[in-house]
């Protein structure tokens, strides 16, 4: 299988149990996915709670970003972990700004993640921590399916539909045509 992204997620399954057999974590393994950030610049990855449906089951996805790949998705990997077995004891610990409060940087810490905080975003910043590079090792990860992954598509932001209007004295911007006199110095707004 040489273009495909089953033995990433496959991997990425392998290791979500490993490390939850390390780490004693008794809920189900969830839904592992590798979709776009589409306009989420800085995103990595995600756990959405209940996402997927089986029968009468509900089960969680964590999704690691298609063009993260190549940037750590392990450490993505488990920071957003954290965030399912929290979910799971029923502990918020990120609201919906995405504020990672300490509730998060405490199971973060357990799991052997470094934790920085991140302004507005609380302790969000997490990284792997030598101890954990230790467990990592253990695991024996194949890096190499991380080779693969999605360009950024950059195209993605949109050009504005903003257009400029000076008069002379004042300048505006608008959407749509803009056909007025300025009540100030009584010149038409030009487009510029």
């Amino acid at each position: 299988m040489k273009n495909s992204i089953i033995p990433i997620i496959a991997e990425l399954e392998r290791i979500y149990d490993c490390f939850s057999d390390k780490y004693k974590i008794i809920f189900p393994r969830p839904i592992i996915t590798i979709q776009t950030k589409g306009r989420q610049k800085q995103t990595l990855g995600w756990h959405w709670a209940e996402k997927w449906e089986k029968g009468k089951e509900n089960i969680s996805e964590i999704n690691i970003c298609a063009e993260s790949l190549n940037k750590n998705p392990i450490e993505t990997l488990i920071h957003e972990m954290v965030h399912y077995s929290n979910n799971c004891e029923k502990i918020e610990d990120c609201n919906s700004q995405q504020y990672h409060n300490k509730q998060f940087k405490n199971k973060a810490e357990i799991y052997g993640l470094n934790v920085e905080k991140d302004g507005r975003r609380g302790y969000a910043l997490t990284s792997i921590s030598p101890k954990l590079t230790e467990t990592l090792k253990e695991i024996k990860i194949n890096y190499k399916v991380f080779e693969l992954y999605r360009k950024e598509n950059l195209s993605l932001i949109a050009p504005t539909k903003m257009k400029k209007y000076n008069c002379g004295c004042t300048t505006v911007r608008c959407a749509t045509d803009l056909q007025s006199k300025c009540l100030k110095c009584n010149n038409n707004f030009e487009e510029k």
